[in-house]
């Protein structure tokens, strides 16, 4: 089955990023192996995840389909019309922002909450539009690398009730094992007691690699020093002193991406399970 990318791994091999022969290579080890097939810009964003090291491509192709099979209330059932995912998007701003840093191979996702009401919070769904954010950002041109940039003000300590473990430990180990996209750093705007008490529990998942991204910046942080230990304001929302446009214009702007990529959730969703079904006979 090939999937509706937009981009052709061609473009990407002739920037230097990766190469034919590397491609081949991961198509030739596909072929021994019980894994789909996948088509070459699939293949191409694999290893630019994994900065063109086979071994590690290997591992993370692996991880990738075992991990998505086995946490289909993440990876399933990504339609944005979806009165869940619809309400998700009411409560936290997603964005996959519009600008790149590092001559254009960084992208940077950001995360803000709307709704400060825990009730309306709902952990599932916002770690599915969480990993769809990648898709939005690998449709065109495969950034390299990403920074996420989280805004934790409005977090209180009854979201920590919506925490599920089951779920968190699928989220961790997608993020850390087969996520087809390198992580550099994650920045927690105005960190507090919430935070600590979420990184807490959360750890018990998460690698010495992954904590080490973390930055977390409390909220006397003024916004020159945010510019400064996080991103540029070009990078930013506008109610964050930044270039871009509001919060509420780039979740908007998100949900119109979302709709674009029904055709590519659908098919991927289908390859996932086809697969599945194959390895289960």
């Amino acid at each position: 089955m090939s999937l509706p990318y937009e981009f052709k791994a061609k473009t990407v091999v002739e920037e230097g990023r990766t190469s034919a022969v590397l491609i081949q290579e991961m198509k030739n080890w596909l072929s021994t192996t019980n894994l789909p097939q996948l088509q070459d810009e699939s293949i191409v964003l694999f290893l630019l995840s994994c900065q063109n090291n086979v071994e590690e491509t290997q591992k993370t192709i692996r991880a990738y389909f075992k991990i998505k099979s086995e946490a289909p209330e993440i990876f399933q059932n990504r339609d944005i019309d979806d009165e869940v995912l619809q309400k998700a998007m009411k409560v936290v701003t997603f964005s996959s922002l519009p600008v790149r840093l590092n001559n254009n191979k960084t992208v940077i996702h950001f995360f803000k909450l709307n709704d400060t009401n825990y009730r309306n919070f709902d952990l599932i769904a916002n770690m599915k539009l969480a990993f769809m954010l990648i898709d939005i950002s690998q449709r065109n041109n495969p950034p390299s690398d990403l920074i996420v940039v989280i805004d934790m003000k409005g977090a209180g300590l009854m979201h920590l009730t919506c925490l599920k473990i089951g779920a968190l430990k699928k989220f961790m180990d997608f993020l850390q094992e087969a996520m087809p996209l390198r992580m550099l750093k994650i920045h927690i705007l105005n960190a507090n007691y919430v935070f600590d008490k979420a990184l807490a529990i959360g750890r018990v998942f998460m690698k010495n690699e992954l904590m080490e991204m973390i930055q977390a910046h409390p909220s006397r942080l003024t916004m020159d020093e945010i510019y400064e230990k996080c991103v540029p304001p070009a990078c930013l929302p506008q109610e964050y002193g930044g270039g871009l446009p509001p919060c509420e214009e780039l979740n908007r702007r998100t949900v119109g991406q979302f709709r674009e990529l029904k055709k590519f959730f659908g098919a991927e969703e289908k390859l996932i399970s086809g697969w599945q079904q194959t390895v289960e006979k």
